[in-house]
């Protein structure tokens, strides 16, 4: 088995880290199912084991999975008019019930079964009586999870050296929004050099980010939606509120995809983390984490979304 370091995805950032598991879901699930994935703890690049022996052999595999994919396809393996197509009003947020009654007849595929798992829940519902979403997203204006997914793939199909740039060094593309994954996207006219408030992301960074989404699950905790990786921070040491935070964790060991799930959905991520205990310490350690990334959403005054995801840690 070779071992192949991107050196892009420094784990420091959620889009760095989702980037990397994205990549390795979907090298698992098309290319090699044995592969496995870690981190280094000297410099927090990510490692894929696998049969692929170069970088430019992981991006000959992506970039096939990406071409493969037919026109009105926008999950990799899934079918056509998956996520319903169309702007907001996403078809995916539907009052509680009625999630069941559109896909409740013949048992929708694996991949679907595993995306619906990832970007929505019946178990609660928003102020609008509608099922919730995963926390992962944060659509506003006409966003739907079908142009979520749907751009930055049209984006790596028009230009597939976005996919290695993703692997081994980032370039930002004007207009480019990272899906409020990517807090650096965020320019404003004083650093964008032409006076000019826009959009900087990467796309090849955003899409392989969005493939991760499938490991991950959405439920319910108490009357609120929880995703995989989130917990609740106390706010300034008041328990009697909280704020969700995004804690992903960098691992020694090269791990399958069933044990990257269970690792970063783990109790011991849980709790609050200002100060973290000499015993959570130590099973951190036990557990291979080195490193835990945190992050949560800074909304934009007056924005309607829940704001672009940014490292406190």
């Amino acid at each position: 088995m070779s071992q192949v370091k991107f050196p892009a995805l420094i784990g420091e950032s959620p889009l760095a880290i989702l980037t990397a598991i994205g990549t390795f879901r979907l090298i698992h699930d098309f290319v090699d199912d044995d592969a496995r994935l870690s981190w280094d703890p000297n410099d927090r690049a990510p490692v894929l084991h696998s049969r692929l022996a170069t970088v430019d052999a992981v991006v000959e595999e992506l970039s096939e999975i990406v071409a493969e994919m037919p026109d009105d396809v926008v999950v990799p393996g899934g079918p056509a008019g998956f996520p319903p197509p169309g702007e907001a009003p996403d078809k995916l947020r539907l009052k509680q019930g009625q999630l069941y009654e559109r896909f409740g007849g013949d048992p929708p595929s694996p991949v679907v079964q595993n995306w619906l798992a990832s970007l929505v829940t019946d178990l609660v519902a928003d102020d609008k009586g509608r099922g919730a979403i995963s926390q992962f997203t944060a659509p506003a204006g006409k966003q739907s999870m079908a142009t979520m997914l749907e751009k930055p793939l049209r984006l790596v199909q028009s230009e597939p050296d976005y996919l290695r740039q993703a692997l081994v060094g980032w370039r930002r593309v004007p207009g480019v929004t990272g899906e409020y994954l990517d807090h650096r996207a965020n320019w404003d006219s004083g650093e964008d050099g032409r006076g000019k408030a826009e959009m900087r992301g990467v796309p090849g960074a955003t899409w392989l980010a969005l493939m991760s989404y499938p490991l991950w699950t959405t439920t319910a905790a108490g009357k609120q939606p929880r995703t995989s990786g989130w917990h609740s921070q106390p706010v300034g040491g008041d328990y009697r509120r909280s704020a969700p935070e995004l804690r992903l964790p960098l691992w020694r060991e090269p791990l399958g995809l069933a044990a990257v799930k269970a690792l970063v959905e783990d109790p011991v991520l849980d709790g609050k983390w200002d100060a973290v205990e000499q015993s959570k310490q130590d099973k951190l350690r036990v557990m291979g984490i080195f490193y835990v990334c945190r992050a949560n959403r800074r909304q934009a005054v007056g924005g309607k979304s829940a704001g672009v995801l940014v490292p406190v840690s």
